[in-house]
């Protein structure tokens, strides 16, 4: 019996030598090895769980880097410095996988006279300074600042200040040990025109965002192309004898075999005033406000404003749906076609059957809080380069306009780009003590997804949710109507008022959002929403 006790005994001790590291080497490797993915959205929520349901705990901008857990669907969860949560696979895209045991980072100061502190502010003292191009080793990373340890310091320096590059003690590459490599340049677009579409846009000393920053281009502004690299960077003359890279992505640039047509006040990609047999015709503006420019594009000279309802001759019109107008005696001016209605003649009344106007019934002395949902650090859903706290606000104030016109009080939640908190909106509602609370989004989901939603909470906002929707039916027959369900939602559960919040449209689906960015849907779902108000309370 003992000998059989001790036999029992030695295998278990032998299973444990064995399996024991076998874990433990297991352990090691998971965690040796990361995931670093990047933001590819102007900005993305961060959220408590794989849905928009869920709470935004914290919001990412383009470019941070965030550390891959896991994924679930189409979302993946995400570390981003001390904050664990999930984002939309979209939106995310896979930088590297490193292991985390043979690599470290290197800052480079790409200033002079860069401080070094002894802690992450601008409030703790200066060790000293360093000279443009002093690297370092990177030891940890908080708020903004790097710390790190040079031949002579150890301390923290600006993040806004340094270029970090990953470094491994086992790279064959440079001499500096630098991993990061210059991409293969081709040469298929060499001799044509880079032309950029963003407001501003870093030049850089090679074809990486981790290189020095050389200079920030503006938009519209066109450059030859000298070379071009295999990771879509082009290379250009930004200033007299001055060269560097900057990103060809189609969301900074377009490229173009000759140089586009640049106006005498330096604006280019400017419309073409081209034969158009709407000239002699009449333009209404259906918009709230339209901006008077000084040649066919928006980032003309601004001369005036045309108000809603107002009709002016055409006199030109340009190759990019610009129309030329006397906007004042002697004064002309261009106004772009998108926010208006052409007719063989000028109106005698206001525009109809384009949404623009209320009809039937009227709100005299009713109350209505509109809630312009998200805004501030909170951007919503992001698709398409279209932040859905935008849109929010301009549909909106659109609607203010259409329950003003129809006799209402309007009290908004927020009229500009800052975040009220959820609690802050019911509070302001209860404040208010409204006849009703209009709560407006727009949703997100699947590139195909489509349609119009009302959304209520609580049990006697069905009536109120079905009038609104079937205003918005009448007023947008080419809208997919998705009816009016209930969801339970903070702002509607926790408000004592009447309320319903509506999805106006999917910022997801391509086609779709090129609508919802236009004052004439604006205006038509303005006008069903006051409509299906203005029924509700005749009911």
């Amino acid at each position: 019996m003992k000998n059989t006790r001790f036999k029992f005994m030695f295998l278990l001790l032998l299973c444990s030598i064995l399996i024991i590291p076998s874990f433990a080497g297991a352990r090691q490797a998971n965690a040796a090895s990361t995931v670093t993915m990047k933001v590819n959205a102007e900005s993305l929520n961060m959220r408590s769980g794989p849905s928009t349901n869920y709470k935004v705990v914290k919001v990412l901008k383009k470019g941070n880097k965030v550390t891959k857990i896991s994924t679930k669907g189409t979302w993946t969860k995400v570390k981003s410095s001390s904050t664990t949560g999930w984002v939309s696979s979209k939106y995310v895209v896979k930088v590297s996988t490193t292991a985390t045991s043979s690599t470290t980072k290197k800052a480079i100061a790409t200033v002079s006279n860069l401080n070094i502190r002894s802690g992450a502010g601008t409030s703790y003292k200066s060790l000293g300074k360093l000279s443009k191009g002093t690297s370092g080793t990177v030891l940890a990373e908080k708020n903004g600042w790097v710390q790190i340890k040079t031949s002579k310091y150890t301390g923290w320096v600006s993040k806004s200040y340094v270029s970090i590059t990953a470094k491994q003690s086992t790279s064959t590459g440079s001499s500096n040990g630098s991993t990061v490599k210059p991409a293969a340049t081709s040469t298929a677009n060499v001799g044509k025109y880079f032309t950029v579409k963003v407001d501003s846009l870093n030049v850089r000393k090679s074809s990486s965002a981790s290189s020095t920053k050389l200079a920030v281009i503006k938009k519209n502004s066109s450059y030859k192309i000298l070379a071009q690299s295999s990771n879509n960077w082009v290379k250009i003359t930004y200033a007299t004898g001055k060269t560097g890279w900057v990103s060809a992505s189609t969301s900074y640039g377009k490229i173009t075999k000759t140089k586009p047509t640049t106006t005498s006040n330096g604006n280019s990609n400017t419309g073409t005033v081209v034969p158009s047999a709407d000239i002699g015709k009449y333009f209404t503006i259906t918009a709230d406000s339209l901006n008077v420019r000084k040649s066919a594009s928006a980032t003309a000279t601004k001369l005036s404003a045309v108000k809603y309802g107002s009709s002016f001759k055409i006199l030109d019109k340009s190759s990019n749906n610009w129309i030329k107008i006397t906007y004042a005696t002697g004064k002309t001016g261009w106004v772009s076609g998108s926010y208006g209605k052409i007719t063989k003649s000028k109106p005698t009344k206001p525009v109809s059957n384009d949404g623009t106007n209320s009809s039937g019934g009227s709100l005299s002395g009713k109350v209505i809080v509109v809630d312009a949902g998200h805004g501030g650090t909170d951007p919503g859903s992001v698709a398409n380069g279209v932040l859905e706290k935008d849109l929010n606000l301009q549909a909106a104030l659109a609607l203010r306009s259409k329950l003003q016109a129809a006799g209402a009080t309007v009290k908004m939640t927020r009229t500009t780009d800052i975040f009220p908190t959820l609690y802050d909106r019911v509070a302001f509602s209860n404040m208010m003590k409204p006849d009703a609370f209009i709560s407006l989004h727009h949703d997100s989901a699947t590139a195909s997804a489509r349609g119009f939603s009302v959304l209520y909470t609580k049990g006697k906002e069905s009536t109120l949710a079905s009038y609104v929707k079937q205003g918005m039916s009448s007023s947008l027959p080419n809208m997919v109507n998705r009816g009016h369900k209930y969801q339970n939602l903070y702002v509607l559960r926790e408000n004592p008022q009447i309320g319903v919040l509506v999805e106006l449209g999917f910022i997801t689906n391509l086609q779709e959002v090129q609508t919802l960015k236009t004052a004439t849907f604006r205006n038509s779902a303005a006008n069903g929403i006051t409509n299906g108000l203005i029924n509700y309370f005749n009911k």
